[in-house]
């Protein structure tokens, strides 16, 4: 497979571009499926490779070029006279899930962001203003750096205690002492940080998942279904725009319990993507 045909369908609708290179090998079944959507994405036929990718993808299959190639048929046809609602959330989505696959895929983040400011230039056209959303405190510190980065950095903190106390223990000359007591002080502290927000991260990890507003815009409801509501008892009409980026709790029903920045509520399942995770 090669990343140039997914690289051209995004250059042609948001003036993106970037090289190709070989992807899975085609020799197996569902590479031979994906290189088959790949063809059709080529002949410019849309539908017919979102619906064998999105088959792939319902079928479990994984692979960063898969979604990156998902996202160039969602763009396509988000450009096309058969554009459809919700496709360029799905292509954002697409693109968010190949981030999480491949990690720091430059192609990939150009791409997502070229979806995002579209998706901001036609909301701007329909009158309705860019919503953008800070995460939480706890997330934005805790999404600085890998999780296994921060377990290494806890690691760290505790061998650096260890070696301390041992330098206070068997030792007696007052400049080990003093090294020691600074070398535990220092170790302490980085076990504390870093095992706290080792222990966050995983705590996210385990209790969301991520996802991405597939829909026009996601009303927030609350847990009865009913539009959110203000203090004043008014209509909050609060909505999370197509693109954005949610993490998902809890489902009940067609409901889906999502925090949106600092804000939490519920929307409609489908209204959201849930990305395939490594």
């Amino acid at each position: 497979m090669k990343r140039a045909a997914a690289l051209a369908a995004l250059a042609t609708a948001l003036a993106f571009g970037g090289p190709s290179y070989a992807g899975p090998d085609p020799d197996t079944a569902p590479e031979q499926a994906f290189a088959g959507a790949l063809q059709a994405l080529d002949r410019g036929a849309y539908d017919q490779a979102i619906d064998r990718l999105e088959l792939l993808a319902d079928q479990g299959f994984r692979h960063p070029d898969a979604s990156f190639n998902r996202a160039a048929a969602y763009v396509e046809r988000a450009e096309s006279p058969h554009a459809r609602p919700g496709d360029l959330g799905r292509a954002a989505a697409a693109l968010s899930e190949a981030l999480l696959l491949r990690p720091g895929d430059a192609e990939a983040e150009t791409a997502l962001e070229g979806v995002h400011a579209e998706i901001a230039r036609r909301r701007l056209r329909q009158g309705a203003e860019p919503v953008t959303a800070r995460p939480s405190l706890a997330r934005a510190v805790v999404g600085l750096l890998p999780e296994n980065v921060w377990a290494l950095g806890a690691a760290f903190g505790s061998l650096a205690l260890t070696l301390g106390l041992a330098a206070r223990l068997f030792f007696a000359r007052a400049r080990a002492q003093l090294s020691g007591t600074i070398a535990a002080w220092l170790g302490a502290l980085l076990l504390a940080v870093c095992g706290s927000l080792t222990a966050a991260a995983r705590h996210f990890r385990g209790s969301s998942s991520p996802a991405v507003v597939v829909a026009a815009e996601a009303r927030l409801l609350d847990e009865h279904a009913k539009p959110m509501q203000r203090k004043d008892g008014l209509p909050e009409q609060l909505a999370i725009p197509e693109g954005a980026s949610v993490e998902l709790y809890e489902r009940r029903g067609q409901l889906a319990r999502v925090e949106w920045g600092t804000t939490t509520g519920w929307v409609s399942v489908g209204q959201l993507r849930v990305l395939a995770r490594p």
